[in-house]
């Protein structure tokens, strides 16, 4: 049986680099973080599903870098 793994709020920020609670609840509402599960008073935050967001969010930068390489117009030549 899989049994679910998470981690909490002050795990959760640190992992990704000391954020503030503010900047959770930023991109919970942008859905770049999954919703917290709430057991007690406390958030919890599924691992496995901050991995996928983590992919997510991998991809969606990469397909963006990819588009502004190519959205990017030629160099200008100064006429002499």
């Amino acid at each position: 049986m899989d049994s679910k793994r998470y981690i909490t709020q002050p795990q959760l920020k640190r992992r990704y680099g000391s954020i503030s609670d503010m900047t959770v609840w930023r991109w919970i509402k942008a859905g770049r973080l999954p919703e917290p599960a709430l057991f007690g008073n406390r958030n919890y935050f599924d691992i496995s599903e901050l991995d996928e967001a983590d992919r997510r969010a991998k991809e969606q930068y990469r397909r963006a870098r990819a588009a502004s390489v190519t959205d990017v117009a030629p160099p200008h030549k100064d006429s002499e």
